[in-house]
């Protein structure tokens, strides 16, 4: 990626209630939106298992990777890991990578 520039992701009308996976000069990523309609884009990759999040359902304004259910929320940080229990205090390093998402024009 070129950091300082922008790139069309989406269109608008193809962002609805699931995620959808972008391709962009050869990385991935997951674009969705959260319950306020609003869109984000983060790294398609969990640092778990290297799972596709795109491949996850959106739950709690977060992105929930398929696999043992690590969720992201909007900026990268990951809110939840099932396996550790529901009050476990979460590694920092447990994150993805978010970018500054904006709708314009439809796209």
């Amino acid at each position: 990626m070129y950091i300082n520039f922008w790139y069309p992701v989406a269109l608008t009308e193809e962002l609805k209630d699931e995620p959808i996976r972008a391709r962009i000069l050869g990385q991935n990523f997951v674009v969705f939106r959260d319950s306020n309609d609003q869109a984000h884009t983060l790294s398609d990759t969990c640092p778990h298992r290297g799972g596709a999040l795109s491949a996850g359902v959106i739950r709690d304004d977060c992105i929930q990777c398929p696999y043992h259910g690590w969720r992201f929320d909007s900026e990268g940080y990951c809110r939840r890991i099932p396996s550790l229990g529901k009050d476990a205090k979460i590694p920092k390093r447990a994150r993805v990578d978010a970018y500054p998402t904006q709708e314009q024009n439809g796209i």
